[in-house]
């Protein structure tokens, strides 16, 4: 790429680079250019590039890459001429030995050309790589054979939340910073309590960590970096309808306005990214970095299919007028989504998992994209491998629970699964300081219940010898249930005390019990799984809209016996509605990327395990066991969600049996 060939070298005009530059390096990776750095980089470009610089592609990749290894040689914000060339040198360098290897490794990278093509997405890259295949492989066929085998057992484990590293987010730098967890190394009890205490800063940083998380998810959007073509007349109006077109092409570009920009402005169009919530008035509000200013929704018209509750972050695009300092919104949405692979390239492939490496104060794991790939297609080889994952609610003091449970693991061990997740809560009642009409404490009975729960495990050998099984707890379940007495208390929630399962440890080979959520790394994929009925509270706690009512109410027609044409069209507003609330939860937990968006007055989380709640990037596959909404099998943005329902429902018992390797799932009932 940086070897300019045949190309006649050209002298390019430094503004008539700026508008490129600009895009690429401030807006999507926040460096400033100084002068004399962009007459460095017209030069560059200009003789890499030629007269046809501006319709080559390769300029806009040139640049990228530029950026890429600028911040990771960390040079700072500041684009001058000295770094310019030190880092077109340094690109050179690079260019000239990874060509010796690239003619010593054909076949390697012939193999993996396709894994490549969807993780990088370079067809430039694939056609030469095709190519590469029909060269004879005689001299490669000695490395290949070296290569060491992998054993999918150390690329799989269970993190919980408190052991999740943990990494802030510098809006300076742009840059996730890694944050050592309190430990107590000496025994000093006041250290061992300190540890244990949320730091009162992590409150502070708990909603502006978040807003940055989605607002460089926002501005990475391609419809969000040109300014060129903005139009702030229903822009998002305009975008939604494309959207629903499916079109290739927006119509219009939008800009963000702060807050406090909006002052003195008055009866002008502006586009708001900030946190919805009520003010001490009892009124609705928009909060930003910047400022805070109340909001009129009177006359909004929301996005179909999202819910919109006090602590999400939303795009609201309206007028302001000064008299009142109001701002009134027409229309309301949530930040679009991203993809998986797109936010890892964005956050430099960090190993949040730590399954590539052990992170540290003076190590920051990385993904290894070698690595990754060779994980891919082992994973697609391991088709036996079988995840079952049963409904919620698992009362083990119930007899038809019970029952249920020895019907379904009977079965299961027959053909015993990799992994088996149990759901709480595992009793029908809180487990709390009482003692019952037998005169037994409610902590005796919740480990009867375990012992009993491991006498029936113990009768199948094949689940006791060769499955993993895990139990994320609910909230009846100790110790959170103490406190709450049932209802839904602090996230996340800590697993449960060993106390109550060490006959069940003793009876299995392989039993986790996880926090909740938790998170499962299976070789390339990041599986999280959460047990929260968090359907009902969105329900409960949405915004209302006058304008959504009275479209609601238009719809519908005076007299029942005519039917609309709206009614004799299959719309997609017109879909099932349990399929309509299954997409309705699923893409409004993904577009905040959070487990919770709801402030911590409405659903309490414990703010320094709050990186534990976060989906930055979306997991591969997320579980989400929620006995308040239909069960569903649903994939966004390359994200396959799963919810198994309730485990018992009348006689019939209830469970997912999913396929990581071909990512398929398949609903299961057996009646007992």
């Amino acid at each position: 790429m940086l070897s300019s060939g045949t190309v006649l070298p050209v002298k390019i005009d430094p503004p008539l680079l700026r508008p490129i530059a600009y895009r690429v390096l401030s807006k999507k990776y926040g460096l400033n250019i100084k002068s004399d750095g962009l007459v460095a980089l017209a030069d560059v470009v200009g003789s890499m590039f030629g007269m046809h610089w501006k319709r080559n592609a390769d300029t806009v990749r040139f640049l990228e890459t530029f950026a890429l290894v600028w911040r990771q040689q960390e040079r700072g914000l500041f684009v001058d001429e000295q770094g310019v060339v030190d880092v077109v040198k340094e690109l050179k360098e690079r260019e000239r030995v990874s060509e010796p290897v690239a003619a010593v490794e054909p076949v390697r990278k012939a193999r993996n050309g396709t894994i490549d093509g969807m993780l990088v997405r370079d067809k430039t890259e694939d056609a030469v790589l095709v190519e590469d295949t029909e060269q004879p492989s005689e001299t490669v066929s000695e490395p290949i054979a070296d290569e060491e085998h992998l054993d999918w057992r150390n690329y799989f484990k269970v993190v919980n939340a408190a052991d999740q590293a943990k990494f802030s987010y510098d809006p300076v730098k742009l840059t996730f910073v890694f944050t050592p967890a309190k430990r107590d190394d000496n025994g000093d009890f006041r250290a061992s309590l300190a540890s244990r205490i949320c730091d009162t800063s992590a409150s502070a940083r708990l909603f502006p960590n978040r807003f940055h998380l989605v607002r460089n998810k926002v501005m990475r959007n391609e419809n969000f970096q040109d300014m060129d073509d903005f139009n702030p007349l229903s822009s998002i109006v305009a975008i939604q309808r494309d959207l629903d077109k499916t079109s290739a092409s927006i119509s219009a570009a939008m800009s963000i306005t702060q807050i406090k920009n909006l002052l003195g402005r008055d009866g002008q169009n502006f586009l708001l990214l900030g946190l919805l919530s009520r003010n001490s008035k009892g009124n609705w509000c928009m909060e930003d970095l910047s400022g805070t200013i109340e909001i009129d929704i009177s006359q909004t018209l929301p996005t179909s299919g999202l819910y919109y509750v006090p602590g999400c972050i939303v795009l609201v695009e309206g007028i302001y007028f000064t008299v009142g300092n109001k701002f009134h919104v027409s229309s309301i949405t949530h930040p679009p989504g991203e993809k998986r692979e797109q936010t890892l390239e964005a956050i430099g492939n960090l190993d949040l998992l730590g399954l590539h490496g052990h992170t540290s104060s003076n190590y920051i794991s990385r993904l290894d994209n070698e690595l990754k790939i060779r994980l891919y297609y082992l994973e697609k080889e391991l088709t036996d491998h079988r995840i079952v994952i049963l409904g919620g609610d698992i009362f083990l003091d119930e007899i038809d629970t019970m029952q249920a449970l020895r019907k379904v693991l009977t079965r299961l061990n027959d053909d015993p699964p990799t992994v088996i997740i149990f759901h709480g809560s595992f009793t029908a009642v809180p487990v709390h300081a009482s003692m019952n009409s037998k005169n037994i404490s409610s902590t005796v009975q919740y480990r009867n219940n375990f012992d009993e729960l491991a006498d029936l495990i113990s009768q199948l050998d094949n689940i006791a010898e060769s499955s993993t099984l895990i139990f994320v707890p609910g909230v009846n379940d100790a110790w959170g249930s103490m406190a709450s007495m049932g209802a839904a208390h602090v996230l996340p929630q800590q697993p449960m005390p060993s106390r109550f399962t060490q006959k069940l440890k003793k009876v299995c080979k392989k039993v986790i019990f996880a926090s909740n959520p938790a998170r499962m790394a299976y070789l390339s994929q990041e599986i999280v799984i959460i047990r929260d009925d968090i359907t009902e509270r969105f329900k409960r706690h949405s915004v209302p809209f006058p304008m959504e009512d009275l479209a609601r109410s238009d719809d519908g027609s005076a007299n029942p016996e005519v039917t609309t044409i709206r009614q004799l069209i299959k719309a997609d507003d017109q879909l099932p509605m349990k399929v309509r609330e299954s997409r309705k939860l699923v893409k409004t937990v993904l577009d905040q990327g959070h487990l919770s968006p709801f402030l911590t007055s409405i659903r309490p989380i414990v703010w320094s395990n709050d990186n534990a709640l976060t989906l930055h990037p979306i997991p591969s596959t997320l579980i989400f066991c929620d006995t308040t909404a239909p069960r569903f099998d649903l994939t966004y943005n390359g994200c396959k969600a799963l919810n198994p329902g309730k485990f018992t429902i009348g006689r019939r018992a209830r469970y997912i049996e999913y396929n990581p390797s071909m990512k398929k799932a398949s609903m299961e009932e057996l009646f007992f």
